[in-house]
This record gives structure tokens, sequence and C-alpha cells, in this order.
């Protein structure tokens, strides 16, 4: 995972957890290798302020992305569930508030001075179609570590084989297309406003555990600070080790999240 800022843009990116193993590059997994290169590009270029020009951007990402994938890989992966994928947030600042694009499920918090709440990024089933999924998945595992069962690899392979197809969901990953696919928003915003960019590990504080809305997340961000609100995340997810209450692939995901003022 990797968060940046430049120039008026910041973003978040979370790697797709690697179905495979060894890793195809030289970092430590894929999902890393693909996170720290898109960030690294990210944070070398200028920073837009307009949809086509944040289009631009991610395509010129993905395109770098595949050639230097190719280069210490030496090929495209035959089988699609093994290409590195990440989730994606750029929110990009413009007169009136923010524009901003997404691929996967990070997620974008606002929260501006005349107390409105906004969310944006991410599909708005997706932990609750997690939740279903990892269900069954548990029931079939019989107690095993979900990422750890020949059944659910199976099957999440299955699933990550139709992303980034006309069949399936987008995500940041070695097709430049992706770029036209990713979802696009604009918010206008009372400043001073407050903004929080999050992978879905963090996010989940709002959208499976409701531990906090969009509001409470940030007012709790400024208040006790992001580090509190990680311990909080990490208290509930200890408290239900066995997935019981909320089921889900891994006990503890990744979480990383920026929080920003707009003044």
């Amino acid at each position: 995972m990797r968060a940046g800022v430049r120039e008026g843009c910041a973003w978040v990116i979370d790697g797709a957890t690697d179905l495979h193993e060894p890793p195809l590059t030289p970092a430590a997994s894929d999902a890393a290798w693909i996170a720290q290169f898109a960030n690294a590009r990210l944070s070398a270029q200028a920073a837009p302020g307009d949809e086509a020009s944040l289009r631009a951007l991610v395509r010129r990402t993905s395109e770098a992305a595949a050639q230097a994938f190719v280069d210490a890989a030496g090929a495209f992966p035959a089988d699609g569930w093994q290409w590195p994928l990440a989730s994606m947030l750029i929110a990009a600042e413009n007169e009136n508030g923010i524009t901003g694009l997404d691929l996967g499920d990070c997620r974008f918090y606002a929260l501006d001075e005349s107390g409105e709440a906004f969310a944006f990024g991410g599909p708005p089933s997706a932990a609750d179609n997690e939740t279903q999924l990892a269900t069954r998945a548990a029931a079939s595992a019989g107690g095993a570590p979900l990422l750890r069962h020949a059944d659910t690899i199976a099957m999440l392979r299955r699933m990550r084989g139709t992303q980034n197809t006309a069949n399936g969901s987008w995500t940041f990953c070695l097709l430049p297309e992706c770029a036209d696919q990713a979802r696009a928003w604009r918010v206008s915003l009372k400043r001073p406003a407050h903004i929080l960019l999050a992978t879905d590990g963090f996010s989940a504080l709002v959208d499976r555990y409701a531990a906090h809305d969009p509001a409470s997340l940030i007012r709790a961000a400024l208040d006790q600070g992001l580090q509190e609100l990680g311990r909080s995340l990490r208290a509930i997810e200890t408290g239900d080790a066995s997935g019981s209450q909320h089921p889900r692939w891994k006990r503890s995901d990744d979480a990383t999240a920026l929080l920003l003022r707009l003044t």
C-alpha cells in the first residue's frame, strides 16, 4: 500500500494480495511491486485538476508499469489471475472542490465547513459481497484460514481472472485502458474542508464494522489522530478474530489513510 501528495493532488494505492508464489517481480510480492511503482510514478508527475488530465495520468502510469513488469518478469503471465493489480484513488483540487478518479475499492471521505459529509469511491456493495462470499467459504473451509484453503484460493483465482475484462470489474493494472474504466466524480466543498483518503482496510471502520459514518470518522481522525483510529480498527478485528461477526478473507487487512485540509 502507498499514499502520496503532490501539488494539489493526493492518492492511495492498495495492491491486491498475490494468489501465487513466489512473486514474478523482485519485490516481496507483486502486490507490493505495483503499488510501489505506481506511487513512484504519480509522485514524479505534475498533478492535474480535471478529469481528462487525471485519466491521462493513470494511462501513462499503467503504460509505464506494463513495460517495467515485462522488464522485471520477462513476459506477462499466461493466467490472468497472476497479473498484478491494485485499487487506486486519486483526488485533485480544483477551484470549487475536488475532482476524483477511482479503480477498485479505495474510499474518499470529506467534511466541509458547513458540516456536510461526502463519500466516493469503490462499488457500493464491495463489503457486502465479500461478507457473503467469505461466509460461504468459511463453511467449506471448516475453520482453516481462508487464504490457505485450496477451494477458496481456486475461487478467488477465478474471480481475479475476470477482473479488468469485459465481464468483470476494473482496477489499476497493466492494461492502459483501465484509465478509461475508472469511476469519475466531482464534489464542491465549502472551505475549510477536511478530506480523508483510505484503503478498504481502513474504510472498514465505516463500510464493514459500522464503527463510524463518514463525518464521525473525519472528526475522530481530527480529534484522536489516524494512529488511534488504527488501534480501534485492530481492536475490533482482534475481538472478532474468527470472523464470525464480520466474515472476511483475512482477520486484518492492510490499512492506509491520508488526512488532508483544504483551505
